[in-house]
């Protein structure tokens, strides 16, 4: 890769201090963004039939939160991609591929987020919303325990390709003329993953090991609620970190 040019680099609009090299979209983010778009129709509702009284329609209203749910965690990982995208503009082989393994994996995961996103729902709310899947079903603890272990594993591969996006940027660092502070964001975006990362496999490990225990088959799928405290703490951290380097500097 060529390194870019300094007129290309002030040409650039800067946001919050990063400099947003690849703002014109490349066929690379088009062809992510319509998989994507795709995804979320995968996550509809009610996807092969209308709703044809007001029965219906409460009862598929039901299934709202669980939607929300998968939409967040399939719009997060979008977000990044798009983030990256527009931060280092890189088209080499490397984000190609990168690219093409995210495509893949978040298409064939679609439905394990969904059935986990309706199995939180439903488990939260003490079976007030969403579909009892796993009465419809005929599910039983150690199909749960698999669920689990199917979903922490898909989770950490998506976690992966994202940390490799970022390392890839920090890769071409200097070609790219990255600053300071986008080398720090994206050591702290690795950092947010490989904890996303950690809690998946720490998740797989119990559903494995105890899968015939149905506490700690709930506990495999309860881990991931930490997230909602360790992600917090870990960019608090990388912030003190980014703080102490400017004192030092």
């Amino acid at each position: 890769m060529n390194r870019l040019s300094d007129d290309f680099i002030s040409s650039c609009r800067v946001d919050r201090g990063k400099i947003l090299r690849g703002e014109n979209m490349s066929r690379i983010e088009t062809f992510v963004d319509a998989a994507f778009a795709f995804a979320f129709t995968m996550l509809v509702i009610s996807i092969d039939q209308i709703p044809t009284n007001p029965e219906e329609l409460l009862e598929l209203s039901r299934d709202i939160p669980a939607f929300l749910i998968s939409a967040i965690i399939i719009g997060s990982i979008w977000i990044t991609h798009a983030n990256w995208s527009r931060h280092f503009g890189l088209q080499d082989s490397a984000t190609l591929y990168l690219s093409l393994a995210l495509v893949m994996l978040v298409l064939v995961f679609v439905y394990p987020i969904k059935l986990m996103a309706q199995a939180t729902v439903l488990y939260t709310s003490g079976g007030a919303l969403g579909t009892d899947i796993f009465s419809l079903g005929g599910w039983d603890d150690n199909q749960v325990a698999a669920l689990f272990i199917y979903f922490g594993f898909g989770l950490i591969g998506l976690s992966a390709i994202l940390v490799a996006f970022y390392l890839n940027a920090l890769r071409h660092s200097s070609e790219l003329q990255l600053r300071p502070l986008e080398v720090f964001y994206c050591k702290r975006a690795c950092l947010t993953w490989l904890v996303v990362a950690a809690i998946a496999a720490l998740s797989c490990v119990i559903a494995y090991v105890f899968f015939e225990d149905k506490n700690y088959v709930v506990a495999a799928g309860n881990l991931y609620f930490t997230l909602f405290v360790l992600l917090p703490l870990s960019k608090r951290y990388a912030q003190k970190r980014w703080a102490t380097m400017n004192t030092e500097m």
